[in-house]
């Protein structure tokens, strides 16, 4: 072709060229730039493309143009498919990821419907429903960004071109055929899987093992409390989504304190941030239902070599439905507000209630010396279940209450002489790990068997007690983080703790010039039977069901004083 005519065109390598022999993309540039706009990087029938491909010579950043036919549009632009765009490592890698975890997904997912990991580690549903299909959607945008990278490459090298789904009608309906099938494919696989993801997100076994392992104690207490069968999210989150949105940000925030070795232990109970009682637990627990008194019967073994069984039967008034203006439930009655003042977080130390009746009239109670005018109305609570229900779910016993629970159920035999005091003393002691405690434990039982003249039928009973031992610890110890019945304050009643007696204590008085605020303990219960050694084998419906005064079963002490002034466990968590 004569110079004269017009601007040369590119020609197609031959195939049978190498790499270097074809120009490389400034001199097509160039090319392209010095032709006419229907004449640019045309070859043969005056179509041509362009693929970039790793340049091999030794200029940095230079690319090895190679041309091959293809259509061009009516302005001269070239036209290449998405699947030219898709010819780079980039991309490669991200449709290899789709094929890959997608059918793994399917694969997984599949495992699941049938029951398989019903059963099974929590890590299942975590790498199923959230590492997978998090793979997958990386997978996805990497396909993309291979090809908005191709995209953008070639627009910095001033090449005119336009995308189309194929070059011929047959082969645009597959594409966009293939591109519906796959956004629905894709649209039921994520909303399925979100789905999944999001209950199992709800689970438990998410909550206390899968990613807060730091909630391991919480978890364990949980699933042998009475709440065991309510999902935690139910009491820690409850219904609407805006308190979903800040449970899940709160949540967050302590992944990352977990992961980082930043967690404080033992977890500090949110009581700032927990919603009503009223919208939580009432949810099951009905606040109208006619309750009115329930009968509690408490069992003690004494640490002697007898462990002399003493049982209480009490009569608790709890009030509710028609009596709410009787008995414990009094104070989360509907019907009027009890507000009270704490100096502390753990609100154990209350100088100050405020009562307000149905009828609008208001009593307040307050300790001596309490400055009535440094009150603070925020700073007020309003009481609910949670103040004296504080433990609803994550309860961590004392040695005395655990081992009175153990052996009142014959898990440690009460035929095993002094075993009460030998189990006590073995929990008691200061580990730093579990298998330490174990250990210790093993040890306390060789030396009692050294020292106790015991019959063959009492040394059969000692591997079933040192089993339940051990697990009572495992259950209610935990050392590493460093959480047991010292960690937390349980107010459910005035044994081991203030509890009731951080208002009903006597020294809370009227500012009305009315009656203090009651320390008569049989305001919320009375002693209906109580019996020593032999004399609680009665069947119930033998027992005297009338008020008692109550007995000491040790040495006498002064009823005046409330339990836990000998019996209170200090706080030293």
């Amino acid at each position: 072709m004569d110079k004269s005519t017009g601007p040369t065109e590119p020609k197609a390598p031959d195939e049978s060229a190498g790499a270097s022999e074809a120009p490389n993309s400034d001199n097509l540039a160039k090319a392209a730039g010095n032709s006419a706009p229907e004449a640019s990087a045309t070859a043969g029938e005056g179509a041509a493309d362009l693929q970039g491909d790793a340049n091999k010579s030794d200029r940095p950043g230079s690319f090895t143009i190679r041309l091959q036919s293809l259509p061009k549009s009516e302005s001269g632009r070239i036209r290449i498919t998405y699947g030219y765009l898709a010819k780079n490592l980039i991309s490669l890698m991200g449709i290899s990821g789709m094929v890959i975890f997608g059918l793994m997904l399917l694969f997984l997912s599949m495992l699941d419907l049938l029951g398989v990991f019903r059963d099974g580690s929590p890590y299942t549903g975590l790498i199923t429903y959230v590492l997978v299909p998090a793979l997958l959607t990386a997978s996805f945008f990497f396909t993309l960004l291979g090809m908005a990278w191709r995209w953008w490459r070639s627009k910095k090298r001033g090449i005119r071109f336009e995308v189309v789904p194929g070059h011929t009608r047959k082969t645009k309906v597959a594409v966009v055929a293939m591109a519906i099938f796959v956004t629905l494919t894709w649209v039921m696989g994520t909303s399925f899987g979100t789905y999944r993801a999001y209950h199992y997100m709800e689970s438990n076994e998410f909550c206390g093992l899968a990613c807060h392992q730091v909630m391991e104690p919480e978890y364990v207490a949980a699933k042998i409390s009475p709440h065991s069968r309510v999902a935690c999210v139910e009491c820690h989150i409850g219904p609407g989504a805006d308190y979903f949105v800040k449970a899940k940000y709160r949540g967050l925030q302590q992944l990352w304190l977990s992961y980082s070795d930043e967690a404080q232990t033992p977890i500090k109970t949110p009581v700032e941030s927990m919603r009503s009682a009223r919208e939580i637990c009432g949810q099951c627990h009905w606040p109208d239902r006619s309750i009115q008194n329930v009968e509690r019967v408490f069992v003690h073994y004494a640490q002697d070599d007898e462990n002399t069984k003493v049982q209480y039967n009490l009569m608790m008034k709890v009030g509710g439905g028609p009596m709410k203006s009787h008995g414990a439930h009094w104070h989360a009655s509907e019907q009027l507000e009890v507000h009270y003042l704490a100096r502390d977080e753990e609100r154990q130390d209350i100088p100050y209630v405020r009562v307000k009746q149905p009828d609008g009239k208001i009593e307040e109670y307050m300790e001596d010396g309490f400055d009535r005018s440094t009150i603070v109305e925020s700073e007020l609570r309003l009481m609910s279940c949670l103040d004296c229900h504080n433990r609803p779910a994550h309860r961590f016993l004392s040695p005395s209450r655990a081992v009175n629970e153990a052996m009142h159920r014959e898990d440690i035999s009460p035929n095993l002489p002094g075993i009460k005091k030998v189990a006590m003393d073995a929990l008691k002691g200061d580990y730093k790990t579990r298998d330490e405690a174990f250990t210790a434990i093993d040890k306390a039982l060789d030396d009692y068997v050294k020292t106790k003249k015991l019959t063959p039928e009492q040394r059969d009973l000692l591997p079933k007690t040192r089993e339940n031992l051990k697990e009572i610890y495992a259950k209610r110890f935990f050392p590493e983080h460093g959480v047991d019945y010292r960690a937390f304050f349980d107010n459910m009643g005035h044994f081991e703790y203030k509890g009731c007696d951080r208002c009903h204590d006597g020294n809370h008085k009227s500012a009305n010039g009315g009656e203090p605020i009651t320390h008569d303990c049989n305001a919320c219960h009375t002693i209906i039977a109580q019996s020593t050694g032999e004399e609680e084998d009665k069947p119930n419906g033998q027992v005297n069901y009338k008020a008692v005064k109550f007995e000491h079963p040790e040495d006498p002490v002064n009823l005046k004083k409330s339990c836990n002034s000998c019996h209170g466990i200090k706080k030293d968590k």
